[in-house]
Order: structure tokens, then C-alpha cells, then sequence
């Protein structure tokens, strides 16, 4: 093992032991939010005061949460919301609903699909061919439910709390070639998209690589690698950024999430704490640079 893995070893067993005796203590919120947060960011946030993108989203933790919230992080709900919008082109087909795993039967699902927990970010069970999987694996990926409901509550985000965990069976969406289409992250803020990033190579190792709102790459990574391939403007960008307005504007922030095949514009889900707000930028000068593109004053007043 060489001194970086040793060093990264070492630290995030150190960060595990401290984490677990602050999530024991009798602290507040924000506190408990300000020293996680040094942890994983590797500086102290000021959320009284926030200026980097990552404090403005511990700080919206914190100090803004409505029922709409609420809803529309549920996967399901989310469809009506986009309904109500006047957005139905954009829905990926929902083939079937479940309250639990145990009523999962691959029967009644078509050769290929997608698996989500209503309530999770990011994690899916993509099948693209049901007579290769084990219904028994495919039940145990999705009852990781309280892994991600633990990790909700461990990075004190408020939407998720009150919400119960369903499954939703999709339409699989692919490319011509068959692979994982790019999705589309916008940030945006009171119905304004300001910047968004690019997720590439969903099949192998994702990629992201952020742009402006003029589609001009960013020099800047987090959580991942930038795609040597540097992703292209797609077709219909402006109707995107059109949705995006649509579905921001009831909300203070929002990142929206949208993938495009060849055009055609489909919906993803809305997040409101990317990446919990606790993960670094590097260059670390883009926690700022984002940040600035956020004015809080309307909240506060």
C-alpha cells in the first residue's frame, strides 16, 4: 500500500470515529453540521454568515424547508409535480409501483427496466435483461433503504424525514448503442439555472465536468474525474434550460436533473442539498465562486 491509500486509510478512520462520537453527543444541528462539515471539507463553515456554495446548503438545511420540498423529492410525487407543470413529455414511463421489496415479481416487468427507491438519490438497479438477474440480489440492493435514510439523517437534510420509502419500477432509457445516456445537473436558484455539471460513462466510471449556463467547460471537479472526452452542447439545450425555469421557480434552490437522448428531454429528479453539501471542489476557489451565484437575502427577509 503506498503512503497516499495509507494516509486516506488512516483518515477516514479517524473521521468514522469522530463522527460517530458527535452523532452521539447532545449537540445542535449546526453544530454538529459545522464540525462534520470540517471533516469532509476540510475548513470550519460559518452558517451564520455563508459565502461558499457548500455553506449556503448546510445553512438551507438548516433554515428553509415547506411541504412542497417534501413532496417532491418522493419519485412518485415528483411525476405529479411535473404533471401539474404541464411537463408530461418529459416522464419516463413508471411501469410499477411497491410499498415494499417483498412485493417485487419480475413476471410482471417487461426484459428491461430500472429499479429505484422513491426517496434515494442516485441509486438505482438498472436490469437490462431480466433472465440474467437474481430476483434475490435485486431485493437485497433495494432493501439498502435505511442505509441511505440513516445517511439522509446523518447529513441532517429535513425533506426526507417525514417521507416514506416506496419503490418505483421505469422504463429503461438508453442510447442508440445501448449504454446509460448522459444526464444533465442545473443548478438553479428562484427559477434562474445558473451553472450545471455532466454525467458521462454511467456504465463504467462516471465522469462529471462542469459548464456554465452558455455550455462552456469549467475547469473545476467534484466527487469525480473530468471525462477526457469532453462532453458537447446537446441537442434542444435551450428548451432544458426552459424546463428548468418551469420547475425551479417555486423553490429558493433546486437542482434539476435532466437527461437528453439525441434531443429527446426527460426528467430525472429534483435535489435540494447536492452532495449533502459536503463534498470539496477542486480548486477549492469554486466553493465561492458558486456560492456568490446564491443570494440568500430572499429567504432571510
Amino acid at each position: 500500500m503506498n503512503s497516499i491509500k495509507e494516509f486516506r486509510l488512516v483518515r477516514n478512520t479517524i473521521n468514522r470515529l469522530r463522527l460517530k462520537r458527535i452523532s452521539n453527543s447532545n449537540i445542535s444541528d449546526k453544530e454538529y453540521l459545522i464540525k462534520y462539515g470540517r471533516m469532509r471539507l476540510h475548513y470550519t463553515m460559518d452558517l451564520d454568515n455563508p459565502k461558499t456554495f457548500n455553506e449556503k446548503i448546510n445553512w438551507y438545511k438548516l433554515n428553509y424547508c415547506n411541504d412542497l420540498m417534501r413532496k417532491v423529492v418522493d419519485k412518485i410525487e415528483a411525476k405529479e409535480y411535473i404533471k401539474f407543470k404541464g411537463l408530461d413529455e418529459i416522464l419516463i414511463k413508471t411501469i410499477k409501483t411497491y410499498n415494499n421489496v417483498n412485493e417485487i415479481s419480475i413476471d410482471e416487468l417487461p426484459a428491461k427496466f430500472v429499479v429505484k427507491n422513491t426517496m434515494d438519490s442516485g441509486g438505482v438497479f438498472v436490469c437490462k435483461n431480466k433472465n440474467d438477474i437474481c430476483l434475490k440480489d435485486l431485493k437485497q440492493k433495494i432493501k439498502k433503504v435505511s442505509n441511505f435514510i440513516n445517511g439522509k439523517q446523518k447529513n441532517r437534510e429535513p425533506v426526507y424525514f417525514e417521507n416514506k420509502n416506496r419503490i418505483i419500477v421505469e422504463e429503461l432509457i438508453e442510447t442508440n448503442d445501448n449504454h446509460s445516456p448522459a444526464d444533465y445537473k442545473f443548478f438553479c436558484f428562484n427559477g434562474v439555472p445558473k451553472f450545471l455539471f455532466v454525467g458521462t460513462e454511467r456504465d463504467t466510471e462516471v465522469k462529471f465536468d462542469f459548464f456554465d449556463i452558455d455550455f462552456n467547460w469549467l475547469n473545476v471537479r467534484q466527487g469525480h474525474k473530468n471525462n477526457k472526452n469532453r462532453p458537447v452542447k446537446p441537442k434542444n439545450y435551450e428548451k432544458m434550460l426552459d424546463i428548468c425555469k418551469i420547475l425551479s421557480a417555486d423553490f429558493p434552490h433546486v437542482r434539476v436533473d435532466l437527461y437528453n437522448i439525441d434531443g429527446e428531454i426527460y426528467f430525472g429528479e429534483l435535489t435540494f442539498y447536492h452532495f449533502a453539501g459536503l463534498t470539496p471542489f477542486r480548486p477549492n476557489k469554486w466553493d465561492k465562486i458558486f456560492g456568490d451565484m446564491w443570494d440568500l437575502s430572499n429567504i432571510k427577509e
